[in-house]
Order: C-alpha cells, then structure tokens, then sequence
C-alpha cells in the first residue's frame, strides 16, 4: 500500500490503524505483525539546529538531493556534525567534490566506536590532505541563525565556532516507532548525546529500556504474534543483517521456533582514501581487564582484544584478508587459546570442516 502512514498499532484488535484516506480502509487486520519500519537520522536537542532550512541528515536519495540543492543556493562551506562512520562517509565525498568541509566530533577521535586512536588518525591526515578541517574533542552547544532561518555559524562548549553554509548532522539513529504511541510494546531509542532523552511516544508509557524495538531470539516483541526486523530493533545497522532477521522472523511466524543467530552488531568495514579498515566486536577496552596484542607493519596494522582464550575484539587496517576467518571465531566463541601462535595468521585452514552429507567445505567448530 504505497504512499499510505501507519499511524498505531491497534494491539487488543489485531489491528493497524492508518492514515486518513479518501479511498480505502483505515484500518488493516493481522494474524501476525512484522514491524520492519527501519531508522531515520536523529537531530540532537541544539538550539536553532532542528528547523533551520539548511541543516540535513545523511540517510537516503533523498537526502543527497537536499544537500545538493542547498549547497547551490546557500554556499559551499559544509558543516558535519558527528565524525562517525557515517559523518565521515559523507565528508569523503563532499572532499571530492572540493568543497569546504568541516567535521566536528565531540570524542578524540575519528569513528571513536570502531577505531582506536592509531587507525583514526591515519584517516584523519589523509582526510586533512585532502583539505578537510577534523575538528575532535568540540560540542555543539547552539546554532546561530540569519534573518531567514538558516545556520550560519556553529558554536561549541569550550566557545570556539565554525562558520558554515550547510550544516550535515551524523550523529545518530532514530528508530521510526511514533506509530508505537499508547500501546505496550518494549522500545526506547538512545541517542548519541544523551541517554535520557526517549522518543516522544515513550514518554507516556511504562516501558523497559533497549536501542529499539526490543525482541526477543525468536524476534518477537514483548506482544504475542507481534515480530521485528532490521533497524527499528537496534540490533544492527547494516543491510546483510536486517536481511536475515527477516527471513528469520518470517520462519517463526510461520511457526518455525528458529533463533536469530546472529546476534552481533559490532562490525564495520570502510574504505577512504584507499585505506581499508575492518572492525570487529570490542575496539576499545581496559587494558586491565583484557588481552591486547598489536603487530604492525609499514603497510598493515592488526590488534587483537582477547579475554580468557577468545575473541573479543579485531581491528585491521590496510590487510584485511581472512576478515571473516575472525568474525567467525568471534561470533561462534571458538577458543583460540591454542592459536596464539599465528593469532594475527589465522585462515579457514585453522577451522576447517566438511559436510558429512554434501562435502561441501564449511566451519568446523572449535569449541569444547
């Protein structure tokens, strides 16, 4: 039904409700509900930021074309706010485009979630030769508009500013569940700023805390018959994974009993300025408290977080062959105790294993 809002989950009538339509029900029965309603960018709470015209998130077509437009009529000095992996997405290509590009990111590094501060300051030299301005350790703390409503000019915390054209928020998700509003469904979304601040839906209700629409293995919600999928759960932000929870949540409404596996959202690659990086699982971690073992070279640079014999953590930069060797092992929790020897070699040869039936090559298992 194309072009048609839902507007809330009727969940006592098996029931969706929509928006008003000159032709058409309002309303659509369920036996089983697949909320599958993805994310949207968030807008932190900085004053003027919110409803100034030249201000954009960075999520779809959609938005390229906005900030194409805007960048004819407003001027080409880009603000970005959020050095994220997504922030500095958009800024490579803006760069490209030579354009006048300032990122702005509160932490001390670049992509603080899936970095550490080695790999995040190779990208941010490539970035400034690039002649892109790597603001780190700022906050914005308000937008000063113009006589029309547009920011011109970003003002951070510690008083500093950054005069701008455009400005490009990345700083987080929101999961799309105001059409949740009333009913009893477990959600919150958690933004990067602060981790008090619910969706306005959820400020009415008596609701437990998670990143999203909370489900359950089986991707059900706290509502019988009731499943979710993709970004609007929180569990992951990349396509492949939204994919299988789909095909999984579609198994259990047909009455397959089958869990989602894949439980591990931790897991990025990238590629600017032709350095390539993959991150695994935890990055950044008390050394106290974990195994940490680096081996560089002039033209790669790996790190392995390890805790009583497993995986917790792999962070590779320039050679990222066997990636999925790792993921692998860290996702099954295979000890690798046994494989400290050639940790940062690892390959399928260290888990091989063959289908009894078919032959076909496979993972084998190393857990006891």
């Amino acid at each position: 039904m194309k072009g048609r809002e839902v507007e809330a989950l009727l969940e006592d009538e098996y029931k969706v409700k929509l928006d008003p339509y000159e032709e058409g029900d309002e309303t659509v029965s369920f036996d089983k509900l697949l909320i599958a309603s993805g994310a949207s960018y968030f807008v932190p709470p900085i004053r003027n930021l919110k409803y100034a015209d030249n201000v954009f998130g960075f999520r779809d077509l959609s938005d390229i074309a906005e900030i194409e437009r805007a960048i004819e009529k407003y001027g080409s000095k880009v603000a970005i706010i959020g050095g994220g992996l997504v922030g500095v997405d958009v800024a490579c290509g803006l760069c490209a485009r030579k354009l006048d590009v300032t990122v702005i990111e509160m932490e001390q590094r670049l992509m603080p979630l899936q970095l550490d501060e080695y790999v995040s300051d190779k990208y941010k030299r490539a970035f400034e030769e690039k002649g892109c301005k790597i603001l780190l350790g700022r906050q914005v703390k308000t937008a000063e508009t113009d006589q029309w409503e547009c920011v011109r000019r970003l003002v951070f915390s510690n008083g500093e500013s950054v005069q701008c054209d455009v400005v490009i928020v990345a700083v987080s998700v929101k999961p799309q569940m105001d059409f949740l509003n009333g009913s009893s469904i477990q959600a919150l979304h958690m933004n990067y700023y602060s981790q008090n601040i619910l969706s306005r839906f959820l400020k009415k209700t008596d609701i437990s805390v998670d990143k999203g629409l909370k489900v359950d293995a089986y991707l059900m919600t706290s509502l019988r018959d009731i499943y979710g999928a993709g970004d609007v759960t929180g569990i992951s932000s990349i396509w492949p994974d939204a994919r299988a929870m789909g095909i999984c949540a579609a198994r259990n409404m047909c009455g397959r009993a089958e869990p989602y596996k894949d439980l591990f959202p931790d897991k990025n690659s990238a590629v600017f300025w032709g350095i390539k990086s993959v991150s695994l699982g935890k990055i950044n971690v008390n050394p106290e408290s974990y195994e940490i073992l680096v081996h560089r070279t002039e033209k790669s640079y790996k790190k392995i977080i390890l805790k009583e014999g497993y995986l917790e953590g792999v962070l590779m930069e320039g050679d990222i062959s066997n990636a999925g060797v790792y993921l692998y092992a860290l996702r099954e929790r295979v000890p690798v105790a046994g494989l400290l020897d050639h940790i940062f070699r690892l390959s399928f040869a260290d888990f091989y294993g063959a289908d009894p039936i078919t032959g076909a090559y496979i993972y084998k298992s190393l857990k006891n």
